[in-house]
């Protein structure tokens, strides 16, 4: 965040600014503009809503980077006056029913449930993901971050497995370089950047790194899950859709292309998580959509 930032800010006239929890950044903006804010959670992994994590973490408000921002922007130790919190995730998986408001500890500001739905960006919809597949279609991903950070080797031994399977699958593996796989299965679809709101709900399951975009998108879809965690919050992801029944989960390092078969199968063929999955997407499609909390923030402004 720079002056600039915040003198764009004030000459647009913002009326409210929404960040997300973890980002600073957002919550200096409203303080800077004197806005009212509404601070959103994360999607799966964690909230700040939880006593639990907010013993173990920071609250993105504090640390020397922070400091060296206010005395520059000149915001002394004022906090951002939030309005409400937002908790997008599922209610059994940790978030709040549609009739159900949380008053935050910290200083009484209420938390509002909100459903999640998955936005991945647009694009042309290929013939393919408008029939319903013969087999069992499997998305397999890396999300965004994995590929560029680590590339795309720990496919491998995912395809391979699955390239021995009576299953159909789709490999989005956006705009990373797979041609270090070599040649590919010839039940394997790579589609490069496809949303995955496009093919999921025609997907039996996924496997992928536990991303929490990636992790709450099949989750809206009640697509099982077969979860070998990266790095950062992704091992909290998989441990919640353990713990919910959803799918089951792996350390990648430790997984070769028997065990990748193994999960695999079970998600597709154990009906318990894909009756949770079922469970969870109802959960989700009673909470209050994103433009039932916009109009809910509106009024409370006025």
């Amino acid at each position: 965040m720079t002056a600039g930032t915040i003198e764009a800010g004030r000459a647009f006239g913002a009326d409210l600014v929404v960040y997300p929890s973890d980002h600073g950044a957002g919550a200096l903006a409203a303080v800077a503009l004197g806005a009212p804010a509404l601070e959103v959670g994360n999607r799966i992994s964690w909230s700040a809503r939880d006593l639990s994590w907010r013993t173990e973490h920071d609250d993105f408000l504090s640390g020397e980077l922070v400091a060296l921002m206010r005395e520059k922007l000149g915001l002394g130790d004022a906090p951002p006056k939030v309005i409400a919190r937002i908790d997008p995730r599922a209610p059994s998986m940790g978030g709040l029913r549609a009739d159900e408001e949380h008053a935050d500890e910290r200083d009484g500001a209420p938390w509002w449930p909100m459903r999640f739905v998955p936005y991945n960006g647009g694009a042309v919809l290929p013939e393919w993901a408008l029939r319903k597949p013969e087999r069992p279609r499997v998305a397999v991903t890396l999300g965004t971050v994995v590929p560029a950070m680590t590339g795309v080797s720990s496919l491998k031994v995912v395809l391979d497995a699955l390239g021995g399977m009576d299953v159909e699958v789709v490999l989005a593996a956006g705009t990373a370089d797979v041609s270090e796989l070599g040649e590919l299965p010839g039940n394997v679809r790579s589609v490069g950047y496809l949303p995955l709101s496009v093919f999921l709900p025609g997907c039996s399951a996924i496997v992928h790194h536990g991303g929490s975009g990636t992790t709450a998108a099949p989750l809206f879809y009640g697509v099982p899950q077969v979860v070998l965690p990266s790095f950062a919050d992704n091992p909290m992801s998989a441990e919640r859709v353990v713990d919910r029944g959803v799918g089951v989960s792996h350390d990648p390092a430790a997984v070769d292309v028997s065990t990748v078969r193994k999960l695999v199968s079970q998600v597709l063929e154990d009906e318990s998580f894909r009756l949770a999955a079922a469970e969870v997407r109802a959960e989700m499609s009673g909470q209050p959509s994103p433009a039932d909390v916009i109009a809910r923030a509106v009024a409370a402004l006025r």
